[in-house]
């Protein structure tokens, strides 16, 4: 279902997953660009569900992950994905891939990657204002507030989505949400924290990266460098998890068939392996199931680096 969340003069577009007991179809996101499956705008059953807000990476889109997002709204849970306004659109959930400057797009994405500490917060605050809009609606909609377990509520992103999720787990000071039990970071954009930021940070927390992206420059040192602060800094139950042969963009669904699209998504074997663990994670600490649990107490082969600390 996608919904139009009015605030002032802002309006932002969500795209929720939910249970229902509606026959799934097969169904084309954004005007027929990417292929799923679901049951469009059926009745929600059942409840109360846990939810999980996902924040999508620089210019990308609420549909930017659904790989993962109706693998995770099937084991029962709501999943609420914004379009975060961001300068650049390389895609919108009712529309798909944008027409736009793809190398001033590129441009502006490796700048802020390049900007390490010296990242302006203030001018991206609007993706933190977006994730507590999207968190107070769902749980005030007539829909979906009274289906919603307050109690077990996750937030996760990629990339730029990372620095959203971190913030509102209290990274960012007087940002923090207290209804926030978990977070989940796929390749998070999280070289502007440091060591106290993340410090901050009380949930747990699973965090992957690529194997092809550990050597790569932020912050004065590289992504596995940051990867290591952040896990060394979280506290328990945490996970880090390396990708085989998997790059930054290995945790977008493939928007379209064309050639040049898929070398900004994952392969069934990446995606298969994220979605099993970030499950398993999400349904052990936040849902409190342990139906999956037995995936969180061994490395598959398609994880070239698997960490853990706490249960």
């Amino acid at each position: 279902r996608i919904l139009d969340l009015k605030d002032g003069e802002k309006t932002l577009t969500v795209a929720v997953w939910y249970p229902t007991r509606a026959e799934p179809k097969e169904y084309k996101y954004g005007g027929g660009s990417l292929a799923g499956k679901v049951a469009p705008d059926a009745e929600p059953d059942g409840g109360p569900f846990p939810l999980f807000v996902f924040s999508h990476g620089y210019g990308g889109s609420g549909i930017s992950s659904v790989f993962f997002t109706e693998a995770l709204a099937a084991r029962r849970w709501i999943v609420a994905a914004p379009d975060h306004e961001d300068r650049d659109k390389a895609a919108r959930i009712r529309t798909g891939p944008q027409p736009i400057d793809g190398m001033a797009y590129l441009k502006r994405a490796r700048e802020l990657a390049a900007s390490g500490r010296d990242f302006d917060r203030k001018a991206h605050a609007y993706r933190l204002d977006d994730m507590k809009l999207v968190l107070d609606r769902m749980l005030d909609s007539e829909t979906f507030g009274k289906i919603i377990d307050a109690k077990r509520i996750a937030v996760g992103g990629h990339s730029l989505g990372g620095f959203t999720s971190l913030g509102a787990c209290g990274a960012i000071e007087g940002r923090r949400d207290d209804r926030i039990k978990a977070v989940l970071l796929f390749s998070p954009g999280v070289f502007m924290y440091d060591e106290k930021e993340f410090a901050a940070v009380r949930v747990p927390s699973m965090y992957m990266l690529g194997e092809k992206e550990r050597g790569e420059p932020r912050a004065g040192g590289t992504k596995a460098d940051l990867a290591d602060l952040a896990f060394r800094t979280f506290p328990a139950p945490k996970y880090f998890l390396e990708v085989k042969g998997g790059n930054h963009f290995s945790f977008n669904h493939n928007l379209s068939d064309r050639a040049w699209a898929r070398s900004f998504g994952g392969t069934r074997e990446q995606h298969e392996v994220i979605r099993k663990y970030a499950v398993a994670f999400l349904e052990r600490h936040v849902a409190g199931r342990e139906s999956e649990a037995a995936v969180l107490e061994k490395q598959d082969p398609m994880l070239s680096v698997y960490r853990r600390e706490g249960q």
